[in-house]
């Protein structure tokens, strides 16, 4: 059986603690291959190399990837019936 105190946090700020844990750990990947992308680029350039810019195309596949990814988190935050 589950006690409550009154020390505890509520639900919200539970959530909101940890949305923005996990918000944090995905800036920071993202941060890392940008980064790793852009040393990459670097070295092709200076080797001569070009690389071509993502297509419009791709941007939507990945913005439907992410939107797809969020609400998949979201229902497992929502409670079951």
């Amino acid at each position: 059986m589950i006690t409550r105190t009154r020390d505890t946090i509520s639900d919200r700020s539970r959530f909101i603690l940890i949305g923005a844990l996990v918000g944090a750990a995905l800036g920071l990947v993202a941060a890392l291959v940008a980064a790793g992308t852009l040393e990459e680029r670097q070295q092709r350039s200076d080797a001569g190399l070009s690389l071509k810019p993502p297509k419009l195309l791709d941007i939507v596949k990945f913005s439907i990837a992410a939107l797809m990814l969020l609400r998949q988190f979201a229902d497992m935050l929502t409670p079951g019936e």
